[in-house]
């Protein structure tokens, strides 16, 4: 089944207060998700349909994405806001209840499991009724509502949860004291489907109980926190791209994330070190750093857990040609923005994987000729070493003049190495060359997607 990436997610949670609490955007209706680039300029713009929505104690949507005018009802997302601190009447009971759900998921599954589970079956109820059919393809709960989502997605097998900073998650697992929490195979389940977002401060799950913010069910994925509890513990502090952290991101702004390679976090070390000032103990904020960057190495390991595993080109490879498969089957249905989007994409990694087979080749044909080379070399060292065994009657100077053509120089054909070495450098050119005439061209459909749009906004006003 297809699913909306965790980016598509995080976009979606980011409106769903909003949308939620909106009396004038009810079920039918639709409204806009913006997608910016890293200097925050519009490129895309991604509508989607209300199919149902809460707005109680518990904040909630189901949307369906829309392409080409056409409504994939197969690809529903039900997203759950968090904690609801401040309700329509100010703090009063809906707000009131929220928190102490809140108090309560301190040493169980929230209360708030109920209303998301009464959510989940009258959205099914009305893709059913209203929509002929379709499916829930994603869920996403944030805080608070985290476990509760992942203890519904989990009953219900939904493919892919993706969730942010969940409040009370260790407190959410079943027990005899918590009859309703999530069970050792919805555990299971979770632990295949379901990434969860957090930061490494914990600045507000710190509170969440006993396990201060230990999330024990999922992929995680560890963004280093500011130690800012308002900014941090929010659904738009990871930077995410696609089903994963932008790790090149953060690397260039010298920030640790878990799922770094070694190089890339002794590279974020170095930077921190960098920055880092002599101890004043008159300055606080000098206290816990240091200009050694070996130290950040076992903050690292300590904070986020193994370094990642480096791919192997062979991997990489394997991984692209997947993924081109992936983005043409969903060329086939894709329209608009969306078709825009992905044949930019497809464009960007078919051009990464023409630049890996290449280099790939050369290799090859590097390795293959040092493997000739070697061959050569061991014969021809067999061979002297028999000879001079066997003749034994000879001197060693009549030997030496019988060996003298078994040299690596005499039976080395230098020419054909060098032509072959060639012609896998001008191989390598051309598909460098071509892989740069493909980002051109996804540069340049970027740029004809966002001339149409403007041009349009312009027509409309």
């Amino acid at each position: 089944m297809a699913t909306l990436t965790d980016q598509e997610i995080q976009r979606i949670q980011q409106k769903t207060k909003s949308v939620a609490n909106n009396e004038n955007q009810t079920v039918g209706d639709t409204f806009d998700v913006d997608i910016t680039d890293s200097s925050g300029n519009i490129v895309e713009t991604q509508t989607y349909e209300i199919v149902n929505k809460i707005n109680g104690t518990t904040e909630a949507l189901a949307v369906a994405p829309i392409n080409n005018k056409v409504t994939d009802y197969s690809q529903t997302a039900i997203v759950v806001a968090g904690t609801q601190l401040i309700g329509k009447e100010g703090f009063g009971e809906e707000a009131w209840n929220s928190t102490k759900n809140v108090i309560e998921a301190r040493s169980g599954l929230t209360p708030q499991v109920d209303d998301i589970s009464d959510f989940y079956d009258s959205t099914v109820a009305k893709l059913e009724k209203d929509y002929g059919g379709g499916s829930i393809s994603n869920m996403s709960g944030f805080s608070q509502s985290g476990p509760a989502v992942a203890k519904v997605a989990a009953q219900h097998q939904v493919p892919k949860i993706t969730n942010f900073m969940d409040w009370g998650a260790s407190s959410s697992l079943y027990s005899k004291d918590n009859p309703k929490g999530i069970t050792a195979e919805e555990k299971t389940w979770l632990d295949k489907h379901a990434t969860i977002y957090m930061d490494s401060t914990r600045d507000v799950t710190y509170l969440d109980g006993k396990s201060h913010g230990d999330i024990p069910y999922g992929k995680k994925y560890i963004v280093e926190g500011t130690g800012d509890w308002i900014s941090d513990h929010d659904t738009a502090f990871p930077r995410i791209k696609g089903n994963g952290l932008d790790i090149d991101w953060y690397v260039k702004h010298g920030q640790f994330v878990s799922g770094m390679t070694r190089e890339q976090v002794i590279k974020v070390a170095r930077m921190k070190a960098k920055q880092a000032k002599g101890l004043d103990i008159k300055d606080p904020d000098t206290w816990f750093d240091s200009t050694d960057y070996r130290t950040y190495l076992l903050e690292y390991v300590k904070t986020y857990g193994d370094f990642a595993v480096e791919p192997t080109k062979a991997e990489l490879l394997s991984s692209y040609k997947k993924t081109v498969k992936e983005l043409r089957s969903q060329l086939k249905t894709a329209t608009g923005s969306k078709r825009i989007s992905l044949r930019e994409e497809l464009l960007r990694v078919v051009a990464q994987k023409a630049r890996l087979q290449a280099e790939l080749k050369v290799q090859a044909v590097k390795d293959e000729i040092a493997q000739a080379k070697e061959n050569l070399q061991a014969d021809i060292t067999s061979t002297h070493q028999a000879m001079y065994a066997m003749a034994k009657e000879l001197s060693e100077s009549e030997v030496a003049d019988l060996l003298s053509p078994y040299t690596m120089e005499n039976l080395w054909d230098s020419q054909a190495e060098a032509k072959n070495l060639a012609e896998a450098d001008a191989y390598q050119n051309r598909l460098m060359a071509f892989a740069d005439k493909l980002d051109a061209a996804a540069d340049n459909l970027i740029a004809a997607d966002q001339e149409g749009a403007a041009l349009f906004s312009a027509g409309s006003q």
